[in-house]
């Protein structure tokens, strides 16, 4: 049994999450609730793995153990029924500069990239920062759920798209693409030419009644153009280790993801953070299990409480990640004028909808991955402000 009630102080230890709201707002009575960062004790068989290598007392150049490759070949197998193969693999420093390798190798400047907005803002600056062309194809809202829109999706894969960016579990509105859903995206990006870079970094966070889709399992089509992300630095909340993997079935596509890595340097990583992923897939189940159904009664309490004394304010349980997606517009607020109540009046930092597009304008995102009590404390606090 893990205590998931326990509060970590945080502040002071150079935590992106705590000490860069407190130096940019120059002020400490701020409750941070945005980066997708948990405050949660991590699995204490990753802390002895990482104390046990740090014992050792010399920490020179490294590379991934077979070990290491097993423990991501197993958890893929019983947790994602995935078939991994070892030579399919390769090491980076992160999912994102991951995604820039995908758009430094298989695009060219000016070309098109295709997102789903609302969407994870790092989409939207890589593409930017190398100088493609954004394309959106925004998900359609029914204010409990969102879908795709298929002809807007077909119209815009067939506007000369080079590749697709994919969310999978989609970060921030907390959707486990069916394989349905992914079957159909993956047919029209073949029949297209159009790549697939599947970013599965949250598909380990996947709620009760749900069952997360590895995007290679969908189909031959979807091996033959699909470039996968996974990491369990969101799952383990061990983020600050950068480290990550890229799985690529596609012969051809593996040696130019490998070379785009390479020239970017990102395919060599921390000695710790490979001692602290397979220390979590090999004995870091029943932690995030245990995790798993906290995260789930956090989000029940959100849906509730806001239900009950914030009824201007609307959401929905999320089918995946420790993400929720507020819905403010009953408000009849502008961004600004939002952010600024939630900041200055209620004192809680939250992530700005307009940061994951322009869809996200009137909505905010929710970290629910902290103790009951902190959430407690950040709703009541928007209460006050907005009752």
């Amino acid at each position: 049994m893990y205590d998931f009630d326990k509060v970590i102080k945080r502040v002071g230890t150079n935590s992106y999450k705590w000490d860069m709201v407190a130096r940019e707002y120059d002020r400490d009575d701020l409750l941070p609730m945005w980066i997708a960062d948990m405050d949660f004790e991590i699995a204490p068989e990753i802390i002895q793995a990482v104390k046990k290598r740090a014992d050792h007392k010399t920490y020179g150049y490294t590379y991934p153990s077979d070990n290491f490759y097993d423990s991501i070949i197993k958890w893929n197998e019983k947790r994602n029924s995935y078939h991994v193969k070892r030579e399919w693999m390769n090491v980076s420093t992160g999912v994102v500069p991951s995604i820039k390798a995908a758009i430094y190798g298989f695009t060219e400047k000016e070309d098109k990239i295709l997102i789903q907005t609302p969407v994870y803002p790092p989409f939207h600056r890589s593409i930017t920062q190398a100088k493609r062309e954004i394309v959106t194809s925004p998900l359609i809202f029914d204010g409990n759920n969102y879908t795709i829109d298929f002809q807007d999706f077909e119209n815009k894969i067939k506007s000369g798209v080079k590749l697709f960016i994919l969310c999978n579990p989609h970060n921030p509105i907390g959707r486990v693409w069916t394989k349905e859903e992914l079957s159909k995206m993956t047919d029209l990006c073949y029949e297209n030419n159009v790549k697939i870079l599947s970013d599965e970094i949250h598909s380990d966070i996947i709620l009760k009644g749900y069952k997360h889709t590895v995007i290679n399992t969908v189909s031959e089509k979807a091996k033959n153009i699909s470039l996968v992300c996974q990491s369990p630095s969101k799952t383990f909340n061990i983020a600050g280790l950068s480290t990550s993997f890229i799985i690529v079935e596609n012969e051809v596509l593996r040696k130019q993801m490998w070379d785009s890595a390479a020239a970017l340097g990102i395919d060599s990583v921390n000695l710790f953070g490979l001692t602290a992923v397979e220390a979590a897939y090999t004995y870091g189940e029943k932690w995030l299990d245990e995790m798993l159904l906290y995260i789930e009664a956090n989000g029940e309490f959100v849906v509730n409480y806001i239900k009950e004394k914030l009824p201007k304010i609307k959401t929905y349980k999320p089918q995946a990640t420790y993400l929720m997606w507020l819905d403010f517009r009953a408000c009849n607020l502008s961004q600004g004028d939002l952010m600024n109540k939630l900041i200055n009046g209620a004192r809680v930092v939250l992530n700005s909808g307009t940061d994951f597009g322009e869809e996200g304008q009137g909505f905010v995102r929710l970290n629910i991955g902290c103790s009951k009590a902190m959430l407690k404390e950040c709703l009541d606090r928007i209460y006050h402000e907005f009752h």
